[in-house]
């Protein structure tokens, strides 16, 4: 709560660093900080930005903060651009992979036809290895996209996803 205080108050500061310090510690801690402000715009672009960062750590805290902004308010999800987050699921880093599909979930679900299809055409290999990822934990993400992704109905999706078998998804989604 002490954080949220701060962050409200000092929103475009955590922007401004953000967006312009050669300092990573600093970046690091305004894209942890600046997912505790309040909702904005502002806000949403600031992070959008910083999922593009060349520090890791930044797009991960970016990219969770904007999830869970989606996941507390779905109609943010208009205002978020996927490309980058797409993009991030062909990425070599594991943390960029899982936020992009951790965020990714939240902006299909309710099944937009045009990110269903550009995440079909530009991330359908990533999708369906992290999917065969032995654990569930680290797989549901993008097994519950690759689920979407085959049409297949939001209730199947959610049992195969946790109960597995992770197959069926991933057979679904290639024969599309």
């Amino acid at each position: 709560l002490a954080v949220r205080d701060w962050a409200v108050k000092h929103e475009s500061e955590l922007i401004r660093v953000l967006e312009s310090s050669s300092g990573v510690e600093h970046r690091r801690v305004a894209s942890d900080a600046l997912g505790y402000a309040q909702q904005s715009n502002q806000q949403l672009a600031a992070l959008v930005r910083a999922a593009r960062d060349a520090d890791d750590d930044v797009r991960n805290n970016a990219t969770r903060a904007l999830g869970v902004l989606v996941r507390s308010n779905a109609a943010l999800g208009k205002k978020i651009p996927p490309d980058t987050f797409i993009e991030m699921l062909n990425s070599g880093i594991w943390s960029d992979r899982n936020k992009a599909a951790a965020l990714l979930m939240e902006l299909t679900a309710s099944r937009p036809p045009a990110l269903l299809g550009k995440i079909r055409s530009t991330a359908l290999d990533a999708l369906i290895e992290m999917a065969l990822w032995r654990r569930s934990g680290h797989a549901g993400y993008a097994r519950m996209i690759l689920g979407r992704v085959a049409g297949l109905p939001e209730d199947r999706v959610q049992q195969l996803t946790w109960n597995g078998p992770a197959e069926e998804i991933v057979r679904a989604a290639t024969k599309r």
